[in-house]
């Protein structure tokens, strides 16, 4: 099977090879959308047939962030990469098996210091068992709920910020998906359509380990004994715990996402497609330390659509609005997010422009933020310079994003180097 096409930022891959996971049908899950290619119905991937068929694809980015200086920190640049390994085995009666393997940097890399390679994590994203019989299929194990889409979809280089800030992933769960267009027998004429529900809790399994660093962030307060005032400082695990906190931190069925997708759905001019989704997450640890938990309920809806226009122009707009009340499981808190943008592509060539934004309020501690986001960048394949069978899947991007917080505002710049292969 071939996976979408290689997404410019945000995809990992190239440690991430010496390791091999297995992979089940929701290959939809993976976060990989090419420029220019909003849709992606074939990337389910359904056992069922007499043989057992091995497959999957390593994606891998070089990337380099130079950020501007802020009010609090010098500028600096932060060389990385992010890879991944997903692979799928599928099996007689309906059976498959899914798995992603991601290199990644933690969020621990100092404020104000440059780093290369610094805080890389290798650790199982995924890894899942899938049964598929007709119209239905059901899955379990450390699953990728769907809940929003712009943590894919953003367009370009940074378009992807805000959206990884509400992903939903490492899940320890079971989850069931129903083919309604299917059902109706109308896919030819209205594109792909499911109904996905799914239940579970934070992953504090074995599979939350993460090598050569250590990644999960843990809020520790204490009185200090000189100031009397009360201090609280971050240490790293190298498993997640109940201790972490975030929502869904909590006994089985801590969380439950339904959500309703469609693909390929014929328009005047092109394909669209949407995700629209609703979750509730039980409040962790760090709620209910504060006397303040409340259940997080929130919505997301987004809209993508692939568009020809004469000379070979393909443009690819793309919206999401998402909300959030009693956000991370404190009472009083509500959270909003905006990704809107576009990817316009004539080969080798694809511009991307983005805006972001989040608002916070707090009304029991009287805190109201605004974040905004202006991003830009430009991509080329570089199959075209030196045609090779090896350079079909990789590009080079150079991008530009100016983010305002807290009345300041700050020019980044960066660029990627991404390739990937299928086997």
């Amino acid at each position: 099977m071939s996976l979408p096409a290689f997404r410019m930022r945000a995809l990992p891959g190239w440690l991430a090879a010496l390791g091999l996971l297995l992979a089940l049908p929701a290959a939809a899950q993976m976060r990989n959308v090419g420029p220019g290619v909003a849709d992606r119905t074939g990337a389910l991937t359904r056992g069922g047939g007499d043989d057992v068929i091995f497959g999957g694809e390593v994606q891998t980015t070089l990337e380099l962030d130079v950020n501007g200086k802020r009010r609090d920190q010098q500028g600096n640049g932060n060389l990385y990469t992010e890879s991944l390994l997903a692979a799928y085995l599928l099996l007689p009666y309906g059976f498959a098996v899914n798995g992603v393997l991601r290199l990644e940097q933690t969020d621990q890399v100092p404020d104000g210091r440059g780093s290369v390679f610094r805080d890389q994590v290798l650790w199982t994203d995924e890894l899942y068992l899938t049964w598929s019989q007709g119209l239905v299929d059901i899955f379990g194990g450390k699953i990728h709920p769907r809940f929003g889409s712009a943590w894919d979809r953003g367009p370009g280089l940074y378009g992807t910020d805000f959206g990884r800030e509400y992903e939903v992933k490492e899940k320890i769960g079971v989850g069931a998906r129903l083919w309604v267009s299917d059902a109706l027998g109308l896919t030819r004429s209205i594109g792909a359509h499911n109904l996905q529900v799914e239940v579970f809790e934070a992953d504090r399994s074995a599979l939350s380990w993460g090598a050569f660093s250590p990644r999960w962030a843990q809020p520790r307060s204490s009185v200090d004994p000189e100031t009397g005032e009360l201090v609280t400082r971050t240490d790293w695990r190298w498993r997640n715990g109940r201790g972490t906190g975030t929502p869904d931190n909590t006994d089985f069925a801590g969380g439950t996402v339904v959500s309703l997708a469609g693909y390929g759905i014929p328009m005047p001019r092109g394909l669209a497609g949407y995700t629209a989704s609703y979750a509730a997450r039980r409040p962790g640890q760090d709620a209910q330390e504060s006397g303040r938990p409340a259940t997080e309920q929130s919505w997301a809806l987004g809209g993508f659509w692939t568009i020809p226009l004469p000379q070979r122009v393909t443009a690819a707009p793309f919206a999401e609005y998402v909300h959030f009340d009693q956000a991370g499981g404190f009472q009083g808190r509500s959270s909003d997010y905006l990704t809107a943008g576009f990817d316009l592509r004539r080969a080798p060539w694809t511009l991307s422009y983005a805006y972001l934004a989040n608002w916070l309020e707090d009304r029991t501690e009287g805190v109201h933020e605004t974040r905004e986001q202006h991003t830009a960048s430009v991509t080329y394949d570089l199959y075209f310079v030196a045609p090779l069978p090896i350079l079909r899947s990789a590009s080079v991007t150079l991008g530009w994003r100016r983010l305002r917080e807290a009345g300041i505002a700050a020019n980044d710049f960066g660029g990627l180097l991404g390739w990937a292969w299928s086997f």
